[in-house]
């Protein structure tokens, strides 16, 4: 650990070898032959012997004994000395250099704090009215009409288990699309610190940055009016720009915008160490932090000890690897007091792939009392007339002109972006009596909450609307429809799609299933991409009736397991007793993933000028000024490095707005170029209406791709 403070980690197994060559020993025995006076105040020597002796001890006793469970408490601690040390070495030099010093972790000293305001709110006042009046009995409510009933049930279910079982540092949280989860989460992460007062810190991670500006709406709604309160949540992820703290600003300086180093310092240590008490991240945020290999990474992962961490959509996670994430979810949780909270409308049993005997604790004993209520399980009727089409593309076009006259809001969903495009083409030629708005990986934020915002109007309430999308509305988009199409995919992207539909359950919703584009070419290596698990299956057209994923899931895990027994490289025991083990953190690392790398795209910045609403403020980006002012700060060698990285974090989430994947195109006719980003100036000439005009891209520049 000592020795690799200024670089990455690599093997311990490397580090052993070094000891064993001769030079390499000779020269650390003269170098503690000829320091040790200055450390050391005792007497003290080194030899060759005494050195071959260790590290025969080491082959001897601990790498030839390797054990699957022991080898993730052994890279826990590692990693967790590890993350220290780095810590207190940079935290020690700011404060040398700069006299920047760090005073506060971002802890949680006092729930009470943020616990109540939440219990301020008008839903839990009604919660806990409805807990004192009505809570406990044991009524039926397979017949319950109002969902707010269901909802409290719930809230209350889930509590109660948590108490019973707050002693256990996996939770798992199943409950139906629609039924307050988030809710029921927020209380959940509180209530733990209520339970224990040694928790200092909250996680809520989710798998897909939409999710993330969802939640933290939601927690502006609640927290928003208190401004020191709210101060204390921040997002960690790839778009949001390091959080400051407006108090560090120097209150002497005439401009505004030059303040003073300590600004500066502290929002970039807080940011590189988690110095929040409360973080919204992503999935892919989280996993750098576990198991990455770079000093970088490993900043922040000493603040994981004594945390709640909340996971949110736990199917999206690459199922390849669900049994390493299970094993070291619970190996963290046991050696770093964590508390986890793991939840989803479709929650596969994770417990069966665990290398680790710790137990868990379900929060919802009895789904039934939920997912076989009408309310939720006969929100959408689920038709099938279109899966067996022989022309699918004609037949759909077709179906959704039919229901496009009845003033419906309408959401078409296609795995293949190209397919979602060429449709939305061919509805807009139509010229329909109906608004047609389009959703991909290709928009922004901006046009994403602007279509989001049109799809919640008083216009398409009353007069309808269509959205073709491709999966990006599948989770964390809140909208509301009344009819669905959706190309078959995973049965559980399916539930999640009809999650979309009647979503209020105050009226009858319709999702009609069809099946146009291939699920191998999308979804690559996922178990799940299998005909007998598709809804060509009547098995599995039953399981999505009756909402029974245990038993679907049963399937999944089975193909997992298999995988992960088998004589090759994704064998688990290996990867557990040699790569853990042994302490290879490259290896760690790859296997961990989330996304693999893609060698095959490129990121294009077509230039424009983008307006949207801020509240009453109508804000304005020109792409053009924003791309010269990165190159600006990219050039300054004499700008202090924190506020630097500051200012160029706030320029990279503005750049994002005008960020585009491309399929990797050597022949790219670009204006200018900063590292492996391509600029492409005028880029409005590629946009008609707001939307990409993909065939005018494609024939000049190149093709996109994601979706």
């Amino acid at each position: 650990i000592i020795s690799k403070h200024h670089s990455s980690l690599d093997t311990f197994n490397n580090f052993i070898e070094k000891f064993e060559k001769d030079k390499v020993v000779d020269k650390i025995i003269d170098i503690f032959t000829k320091e040790y006076k200055d450390v050391y105040k005792k007497g003290f020597t080194l030899g060759k012997n005494k050195i071959k002796k260790v590290c025969d001890f080491l082959k001897k006793y601990y790498l030839s004994k390797s054990d699957s469970e022991k080898s993730i408490y052994i890279y826990t601690y590692e990693k967790l000395m590890y993350s220290l040390l780095v810590a207190c070495d940079f935290y020690g030099t700011s404060e040398f250099m700069n006299g920047t010093r760090i005073n506060s972790f971002g802890e949680i000293n006092d729930i009470s704090e943020f616990y109540d305001i939440y219990k301020n709110t008008d839903v839990n006042k009604w919660i806990r009215k409805y807990e004192k009046n009505q809570y406990g009995n044991n009524k039926d409510l397979t017949n319950e009409k109002n969902i707010n009933i269901l909802r409290n049930e719930m809230f209350l279910d889930a509590e109660r288990e948590l108490i019973k079982n707050n002693r256990e540092n996996i939770c798992y949280l199943e409950a139906p699309t629609g039924s307050g989860k988030s809710n029921v989460a927020f209380n959940l992460s509180f209530k733990l610190f209520e339970e224990d007062k040694s928790l200092k810190k909250i996680y809520y991670v989710y798998p897909f940055n939409t999710l993330v500006e969802q939640n933290l709406r939601t927690l502006n709604e609640t927290f928003g009016e208190n401004k020191d309160v709210f101060q204390k949540i921040a997002i960690i992820n790839s778009i949001y720009p390091i959080k400051t703290d407006e108090k560090y600003k120097d209150k002497n300086s005439e401009n505004e915008k030059d303040y003073s180093y300590e600004y500066y310092g502290k929002a970039l240590l807080n940011r590189q160490f988690l110095n929040y008490p409360i973080i919204l991240t992503t999935h892919v945020s989280l996993f750098n932090t576990m198991f990455n290999s770079s000093k970088e990474d490993a900043f922040g992962f000493h603040q994981l000890a004594n945390s709640v961490i909340v996971l949110d959509e736990i199917q999206s996670y690459k199922n390849t690897i669900w049994a390493e994430i299970i094993s070291f979810l619970k190996g963290f949780a046991k050696i770093l007091n964590i508390k986890v909270i793991i939840m989803s409308a479709t929650l596969p049993e994770l417990n069966v792939l665990s290398v680790n005997e710790n137990e868990t604790c379900t929060l919802i004993k009895n789904r039934e009392k939920y997912f076989n209520n009408a309310l939720f399980k006969e929100r959408v009727e689920v038709n099938y007339e279109l899966i067996n089409s022989e022309n699918q593309f004609e037949d759909l076009y077709e179906h959704v002109l039919f229901n496009s006259k009845k003033k419906k809001k309408i959401l078409i969903e296609f795995i293949k972006k190209q397919s979602a495009y060429e449709f939305f083409k061919r509805l807009k030629d139509e010229e329909l009596d109906i608004e047609v708005e389009l959703m991909t990986g290709d928009d922004n934020s901006i046009e994403r909450n602007r279509i989001i915002s049109r799809i919640s109007s008083k216009e398409a309430n009353e007069n309808g609307i269509i959205l073709v999308s491709t999966q990006v509305i599948e989770a964390g988009v809140d909208i509301d429809m009344d009819i669905g199409y959706k190309d078959i995919s995973k049965l559980d992207s399916d539930e999640q799609f009809m999650g979309r539909i009647n979503r209020s359950c105050k009226r009858n919703g319709e999702v009609i299933f069809f099946n146009l584009d291939r699920v191998d070419k999308i979804y690559k290596n996922d178990f799940r991409v299998n005909k007998k698990l598709s809804l060509l299956d009547e098995e599995m057209k039953e399981i999505l009736k009756n909402r029974n994923f245990h038993k679907y899931y049963e399937e999944v895990l089975r193909l997992i397991k298999e995988a992960n027994e088998s004589l090759n490289d994704n064998n688990l025991e290996t990867f557990f007793k040699e790569d853990v083990w042994m302490l290879n953190f490259k290896a760690i690392e790859n296997r961990m993933k989330l996304i693999e790398d893609n060698n095959f795209t490129m990121s294009v910045y077509l230039a424009r000028e983008l307006e949207y609403a801020d509240g009453n403020n109508l804000v304005k980006l020109n792409g053009e000024e924003i791309w010269e002012e990165y190159k600006s700060l990219l050039k300054n060698t004499k700008m202090d490095f924190a506020e630097k990285e500051v200012k160029l974090s706030e320029v990279k989430s503005q750049m994002n707005y005008f960020i585009y994947e491309i399929n990797k195109n050597v022949d790219l006719p670009y204006n200018d170029k900063v590292g492996e980003l391509y600029y492409i100036e005028n880029g409005e000439k590629y946009f008609e209406n707001g939307k990409l005009d993909k065939e005018k891209f494609k024939n000049e520049v190149g093709m996109f791709i994601g979706l």
